[in-house]
């Protein structure tokens, strides 16, 4: 830590709600990967809706947020990272990767503009193609500008390519039995149906959380049928994934 005596204090302006209660599961990337919804809930006095004047105009925002859950994990700096595109064994440094463990915890994501709504006391900027956690304190918004923003020369280092769905995600009938008798917790959107459930469930297995190691036939072969769990709102779903790339869900709890 700097021997300055300066301090800045960043004051969040609101929460992001989204379907990620652990860190297993969500997205690398933001909007590049997935639809998926979040909404922020906008802090007093930042909630006033004269602040979002004029943002129906730009289809893309950035975000700016803190990794609220590595601040403990950060306190010691560590200049060096293994960043999981890279199969989670090389080693590069923090300020070339996007690793959540870093100096200040400060992240950004680039997400799709929805709608912003003031219902019930609360300003709501819903999103889409959030990669965060829930309850993620947000610093800042800001409008994504295209000629600024985008640049089609730009070198990417070792992340070149987006990820793709690379796993087939499969739901017996029986499992779709289950999942049509559950509820979900208050912060999934009320519009959404049973049929939304399973596709943000096959968009955030089918991108393939496991570790990168975990990936390689020898070791599927070593440990068939391991069970994996993602937890997407209050649903705790358990699944396994066999040598054709198949990701069999076994379980969705409550």
């Amino acid at each position: 830590m700097s021997n300055d005596s300066t301090q800045i204090i960043v004051d969040p302006i609101g929460t992001i709600r989204t379907p990620f209660s652990q860190k297993f599961g969500i997205p690398r990337q933001s909007v590049g990967l997935s639809n998926i919804p979040g909404q922020i809930i906008l802090h007093p006095p930042y909630d006033d809706i004269n602040g979002f004047r004029g943002i129906e105009a730009f289809s893309h925002l950035w975000i700016l947020f803190q990794f609220n859950q590595s601040v403990a994990q950060t306190e010691q700096y560590s200049p060096l990272i293994r960043p999981p595109r890279l199969g989670g064994n090389d080693k590069m440094g923090v300020f070339a990767s996007r690793s959540s463990f870093r100096p200040n915890n400060i992240g950004m994501s680039l997400v799709q503009f929805d709608r912003i709504e003031r219902k019930n006391g609360l300003t709501r900027l819903h999103v889409l193609g959030v990669d965060c956690l829930d309850n993620t304190p947000i610093i800042d918004i800001k409008p994504y500008i295209r000629y600024a923003d985008s640049q089609d020369d730009a070198r990417c280092g070792y992340a070149q390519s987006s990820p793709s769905s690379t796993l087939n995600v499969l739901f017996s009938s029986d499992i779709m039995q289950l999942l049509s008798t559950l509820s979900v917790t208050s912060n999934w959107p009320s519009e959404h149906t049973i049929t939304d459930v399973q596709t943000l469930i096959s968009t955030i297995i089918g991108l393939d959380p496991r570790p990168a190691y975990h990936q390689a036939p020898e070791y599927q072969s070593a440990n068939p049928n391991k069970p994996y769990h993602v937890k997407i709102y209050n649903l705790d779903i358990t699944f396994w994934v066999d040598g054709d790339q198949n990701a069999h869900i076994t379980a969705i709890n409550p």
